[in-house]
């Protein structure tokens, strides 16, 4: 016993897992098997017997079904009851073959009272036969009795058909009657067996479920306790008790390693403490600094943006005020009064936010205002859409991303001032704002002068500030740092075709 346990904690992981399968498995076929077989051997004749004694009484009702017909047929011979008549024959026919007729299955009487029968059938169906092809002969006459009483021979043979079917029938009925009884006797010398199986599947039951414990306990003993003990020793490792004795198994496969590791690693843990303790106390005097020297950096980039932002507005203002003294000069006072609203929210806004984020909904406002106050003053040649149209669904589900404040005002006042005010059929400003899984995309696209590859490239360098005699406005300069800040590099496209416009 001690040389199989030794070769039982000898073997990996693995191996122990198969062994354990395949003894399970053992034990589950072993089941099986003995149920399959107790079900054999108390069903299995049981539905053979069954099933002779349902051919036996088949074929009795067939051949009464049989008689009726040819009864029916006799006395009102048409193509209805030849055709039922037929369909009687070919069925108790089929029924009577399949009748049990196996000698050594049956026993000699059965045989016998079956012989009897099929012989029998075979001699009543040429002379029914013959009865049935003559009656179609007097098909033509109006009365059959008649016909049959001047044919006498054909009037006995009917009366010996009728006599046949009659025998066939008690027949059919002893060979019924042999084969119940003979079930009976199967059944009595089988009943002290089948009492007996309920014992048996019980004993069976009880040594299976007795070997698949052991099983059990030996997997156990060898796999999770190893492990549990490990988890036990993990979590006292966790609540800081590193003086407690290491954790001893029996096995020698990769649980025994790993038990082996483990204690190593605690006793190499417990003298690192002391090291990393010693440590702590630099590493949080490190931290301290750094969160200081960040909270520094934050402040000093807080403030330059909003130094950069506070540079938009006086250029913005200046711009709109111009625009609104030109068509004031020129306009009733209706128009200037929806100007000066529009100047006037432009304002409010300008003055009133301090956020560094707004809303989109708020930015695409202010923009809107201040294409309104342009198209004012350009009027037919400044056109602008919004998408998705405010108020819509799509615009309101992004209505309340948060975004840089000013962030749209500066490209719109671009694309007016150098897209579409320097072309002289004008042209249509678009401003498209669009969710993807990522991030969310703006474009605002002119279809103004646009620039040739040259100057864009000497805009973009500009704006990353490489040396470059193209000139940058203020509102692009000064957005494009706060986008770079914020999200990187790569938060500003622009692209663009001379005489097609920008994006």
């Amino acid at each position: 016993m001690s040389k199989i346990k030794s070769y039982w904690l000898g073997l990996s992981i693995g191996s122990k897992m198969r062994v354990f399968v395949i003894l399970l498995l053992l034990v589950i076929i072993s089941a099986a098997g003995f149920n399959f077989y107790t079900l054999q051997f108390s069903a299995g004749d049981v539905s053979q017997i069954l099933n002779e004694i349902s051919r036996c009484e088949s074929a009795q009702d067939a051949m009464q079904s049989e008689e009726e017909a040819f009864r029916t047929y006799v006395r009102t011979p048409s193509g209805d009851t030849l055709k039922t008549l037929n369909e009687a024959v070919s069925h108790c026919r089929s029924t009577i073959l399949l009748l049990p007729y196996n000698y050594e299955e049956i026993g000699a009487e059965r045989y016998a009272r079956t012989w009897r029968v099929r012989n029998a059938y075979q001699r009543y169906a040429a002379q029914r036969d013959l009865i049935r092809d003559k009656v179609l002969t007097y098909t033509s006459t109006n009365n059959i009795a008649t016909a049959l009483e001047e044919d006498k021979a054909t009037l006995d043979l009917l009366y010996e058909v009728y006599d046949m079917q009659s025998y066939l029938t008690g027949y059919l009925s002893t060979v019924s009657q042999l084969t119940v009884e003979n079930a009976s006797d199967l059944y009595d010398a089988k009943y002290p067996m089948l009492q007996s199986i309920p014992y048996f599947q019980v004993i069976v039951s009880i040594a299976l479920i007795i070997m698949a414990l052991s099983f059990v306990s030996l997997f156990t003993g060898t796999i999770v306790t190893p492990v549990q003990k490990l988890a036990a020793a993990s979590r006292s490792i966790s609540q800081g008790h590193l003086e407690e004795g290491d954790v001893s198994v029996d096995n020698k496969d990769e649980l025994g390693e790993l038990v082996d590791s483990f204690n190593r690693m605690k006793h190499a843990t417990r003298r690192n403490i002391q090291t990393l303790e010693e440590n702590q106390r630099l590493a949080d005097q490190l931290h301290k600094e750094a969160i200081e020297r960040a909270e520094t950096e934050k402040r000093l980039e807080t403030a330059r943006m909003d130094l950069l932002q506070s540079q938009i507005k006086p250029h913005f203002l200046f711009n709109t005020l111009n625009s609104i003294s030109g068509m004031a000069e020129i306009e009733e006072a209706e128009v200037t009064e929806s100007m000066i609203r529009s100047l006037s929210h432009i304002f409010r806004y300008n003055l009133h936010t301090t956020d560094q984020f707004v809303s989109l909904s708020q930015e695409l406002e202010v923009s809107r205002d201040y294409l309104y106050l342009q198209k004012m003053r350009f009027g037919y040649r400044v056109e602008y859409e919004l998408i998705p149209e405010p108020g819509s669904r799509e615009a309101d589900e992004i209505a309340d991303i948060q975004v840089p404040v000013f962030l749209l005002q500066p490209l719109v006042e671009n694309a007016v001032i150098h897209g579409i005010a320097k072309k002289e059929q004008g042209g249509k400003i678009t401003i498209c704002s669009e969710k993807t899984k990522e991030a969310l995309r703006i474009r605002v696209t002119d279809t103004g002068v646009g620039m040739d590859p040259q100057t864009l490239e000497g805009l973009i360098n500009k704006l990353k500030g490489a040396p470059s005699d193209v000139h940058v406005g203020i509102g692009i300069g000064n957005l494009y740092q706060r986008l770079r800040t914020l999200y990187g590099e790569d938060s500003l496209t622009i692209r663009s075709t001379a005489g097609e416009g920008t994006q």
